[in-house]
């Protein structure tokens, strides 16, 4: 299982525009079928930082994730209320 961790930071008064294109981002990839599990965290010191929480059942789910429909239309459309691209880390789940 993959769990990717994706920090945002927004510029100065994107918060709101930020969110309404992350909710649809969110709805579109609950939907895939590798996908376990995806949240948007809001960081407790620092409100223009989020973080994208996901899960996958393994590294072709994100690919495919990647690839999706929604995530190339939601994306690029994030790009205008970020500092720069979100800081993207794949992890490998322990399987204990």
């Amino acid at each position: 299982m993959l769990l990717v961790l994706a920090k945002n930071i927004l510029r100065d008064g994107c918060r709101e525009e930020f969110l309404a294109v992350a909710k649809l981002l969110v709805e579109g990839t609950r939907k895939e079928a590798g996908c376990l599990a995806y949240d948007l965290a809001a960081d407790q010191e620092n409100e223009n930082v989020y973080y994208f929480v996901e899960k996958y059942v393994d590294a072709a789910a994100f690919a495919a994730h990647r690839a999706s429909e929604h995530f190339q239309a939601y994306v690029p459309r994030l790009n205008d209320y970020r500092t720069g691209p979100s800081q993207v880390t794949v992890c490998e789940v322990e399987p204990f």
